[in-house]
């Protein structure tokens, strides 16, 4: 939302720029496009029509990274002549607050000190040699051309013969970046990356992990992905389900075209 107007609605997270599809409908008119950022506390969207302030409305938002419908109450804070033609060609940017913390209940925060541990796993097939994925995971400098959470990779300590050891991480997390570092470890005879917590995020307590390349022909492979997490908080269920199963296999896919692609 706009941050130079007056009205606006006190934040404690940042605002995400995000094209999220939505569609409001309110007493005498309903419309539908496409939203300019979004926060846990409301959502400014592009529009065609003018909404008074503290007018009173439902909004339904879609928000393909987690799968997630959401329906909401809510009231517009501003409506302004739109600031970003070049993004969308609307005539309006509208503020809209919601009602309730719709979005905060995505990834309650711990308040109790509780903890919670996940260990998910997914498999896939890559037409590839095993030693082919086990070389490119190694690559850590290019995660973000493949990774859609990683932003940012950098090798902070290496082993003699060039290869990470310490790798630190910055991973876009739905409205979160979180900073954390792993070490790794190679097993050159299995084709096995090890990785464990090495400077974790406030978030993450402790992480282990492996990722096993297992021949099934001669360029094919059964490419797991094992994770072992405790986190600070609790997620929602929808976080579990969206991380363990979602989030998780889209990444192994994306890696799975990156290393199809063959780049060397």
């Amino acid at each position: 939302m706009n941050p130079s107007l007056s009205n606006r609605v006190s934040r404690a997270h940042p605002r995400i720029p995000a094209n999220y599809k939505y569609f409001v409908s309110c007493e005498d008119k309903s419309f539908d496009g496409i939203t300019h950022d979004i926060s846990p506390g409301g959502i400014a969207i592009f529009a065609d029509h003018d909404l008074p302030p503290a007018h009173e409305l439902s909004i339904k938002l879609f928000i393909p990274d987690v799968n997630l419908h959401l329906d909401a109450k809510g009231k517009v804070i501003y409506c302004i002549g739109n600031p970003h033609p070049s993004r969308q060609s609307t005539k309006y940017l509208i503020g809209l607050q919601f009602a309730e913390d719709v979005l905060e209940d995505l990834f309650t925060k711990n308040t109790r000190g509780q903890v919670s541990r996940h260990t998910p796993a997914q498999t896939i097939t890559i037409s590839a040699p095993a030693k082919l994925c086990f070389e490119l995971l190694g690559c850590f400098e290019r995660y973000p051309e493949w990774s859609s959470g990683v932003k940012q990779s950098r090798i902070m300590e290496r082993y003699p013969d060039g290869r990470g050891k310490r790798v630190e991480f910055l991973h876009d997390f739905f409205l979160n970046r979180i900073h954390y570092a792993l070490d790794f470890s190679y097993d050159d005879e299995k084709n096995i990356f090890h990785c464990v917590s090495a400077g974790a995020a406030r978030e993450i307590l402790n992480l282990t992990g492996s990722f096993i390349f297992v021949p099934k022909g001669k360029d094919s492979v059964f490419a797991t992905c094992e994770l072992d997490v405790t986190l600070s908080c609790v997620p929602s269920p929808q976080m579990i389900q969206y991380v363990s199963s979602i989030l998780m296999r889209k990444e192994m896919y994306n890696f799975k075209k990156f290393v199809e692609s063959n780049p060397k």
